[in-house]
């Protein structure tokens, strides 16, 4: 019933610079200081084994995306391959995440706007949060038309970045192996290079994006596996690139987290008007995350309400749009919500919520790995997807500051599965298998 059935006006360039975008976001362009910090230039190698498991997961997308079409995204594909169970928990710890992130990027939106437009912090994150929410209530090509630009951007800024760097380093007035070696390679040893990866592998989540929004194109299941098969060639030219080029420009202790590395280096370069530019580039960045969070936790709202684990009202569709307005607003509110908790209650509520979502990443991976299994049989990498990713769980339990993530994580997993079982067993089971 066409009140049912969300659009399919997304067109194949919509979907390729969409995946692009879930896979750098404002999180690179800030947070990689952050890894450098903690790894120095063995952070590099951090970066590849984080690449590495985010593009053996996309193989793993793509697999299962071939191999079962017409199943939805890969929340409705763990579904359909591990259970209601599954699909319930998976569904709303992935919302629980993006609505966290997307609480996150409010504020640090908001944060960068506001010495600018010399308005209240409170009426600038509502006014961020308004546009794109606004956007979303449009019909799904002006979706995909904002994500199109904003990628667009963050494409140009890295490549125009990439370009300074190679060019500086051309010039042969660099001290590369001081830059690099000066504290030595791995100067706080190897525990730190695995203290790195979950937060580097949490700025490079988004991919899955591209299962989501796929459902709203002609043909899901080819443009899901032709997106997947490119997110190496993203990855490599993206972050290593992009951070190999960081550690050879600038001395990697002078890096302070939070704080741009790509600003920092433009600056040391005396590059004009970097400043203005890459904020330029953050807030699209931020922006781009804000309008793709909102879409897919809107989806995944509807997907839950088409089986039954959330309530039918989310999957009303506006009768011109055909998008999910109820789910849009219901998401949005939530974000917000979210923003206001973490000025009211930071070391409390909204900690907790930003600690849940630490391992939550890991966990997901790890069932688009089983459902890889479940749907094409045992091979070498789904072996080698599920040891790296177990890798990098046990490093979380490893690392002090980590550890309590961790906790947290598996804890939101656990309340997760007992309100799936409970609802089985009071009859209102969380799906029907697909």
């Amino acid at each position: 019933m066409k009140d049912t059935v969300l659009s399919q006006s997304l067109k194949p360039r919509h979907i390729a610079m969409i995946s692009i975008g879930g896979v750098v976001g404002a999180g690179f362009f800030i947070g990689a200081s952050a890894p450098i910090s903690v790894a120095g230039p063995g952070a590099l190698l951090s970066y590849a084994m984080s690449g590495l498991m985010t593009y053996l997961v996309n193989l793993m997308l793509r697999d299962v995306a071939l191999s079962a079409p017409g199943h939805g995204s890969f929340v409705n594909q763990i579904r359909h391959a591990l259970g209601g169970h599954a699909g319930f928990m998976t569904g709303w710890t992935y919302w629980l995440v993006w609505v966290t992130t997307l609480g996150i990027e409010i504020m640090a939106a908001a944060s960068l706007l506001t010495p600018l437009v010399h308005l209240p912090y409170a009426l600038v994150e509502c006014i961020i949060l308004a546009v794109m929410t606004g956007a979303n209530l449009m019909a799904v090509r002006a979706y995909g038309e904002f994500e199109y630009w904003f990628s667009m951007l963050k494409v140009g800024a890295i490549a125009a970045f990439i370009l300074i760097g190679v060019v500086t380093l051309f010039q042969g007035h660099t001290p590369v192996r001081q830059n690099v070696l000066g504290g030595g390679l791995l100067p706080h040893g190897w525990l730190a290079l695995l203290a790195a990866i979950p937060a580097i592998m949490f700025s490079m989540s988004g991919s899955e994006v591209i299962t989501i929004a796929a459902l709203e194109s002609e043909t899901p299941d080819k443009n899901i596996a032709k997106a997947t098969r490119s997110v190496g060639l993203r990855i490599v030219g993206f972050y290593l690139t992009s951070v190999a080029l960081i550690l050879c420009l600038v001395p990697w202790s002078s890096l302070t987290p939070g704080e741009s590395p790509f600003l920092f280096v433009l600056n040391q370069l005396h590059i004009p008007f970097a400043g203005a530019a890459m904020e330029v580039v953050i807030v699209s960045a931020m922006l781009s995350t804000l309008n793709s969070g909102l879409y897919a936790t809107s989806r995944i709202l509807f997907e839950l309400a088409d089986v039954d684990d959330a309530p039918k009202v989310f999957m009303r569709l506006h009768p011109n749009t055909q998008s999910p307005r109820i789910a849009v607003l219901f998401s949005s509110a939530a974000a917000l919500i979210i923003a206001a908790v973490a000025i009211l209650s930071p070391n409390a509520v909204f900690a907790f919520l930003l600690s849940a979502t630490g391992a939550l990443i890991i966990f997901h991976n790890t069932l688009i790995v089983f459902t890889r299994v479940r749907l094409c049989g045992l091979g070498i990498t789904p072996i080698l997807t599920f040891l790296l990713l177990l890798g990098a769980l046990i490093a979380m339990a490893l690392v002090p500051h980590t550890r309590h993530e961790l906790a947290i994580s598996t804890f939101t997993m656990g309340i997760m599965l007992v309100i799936a079982i409970v609802r089985h067993f009071v009859g209102k089971a969380p799906s029907r298998a697909l």
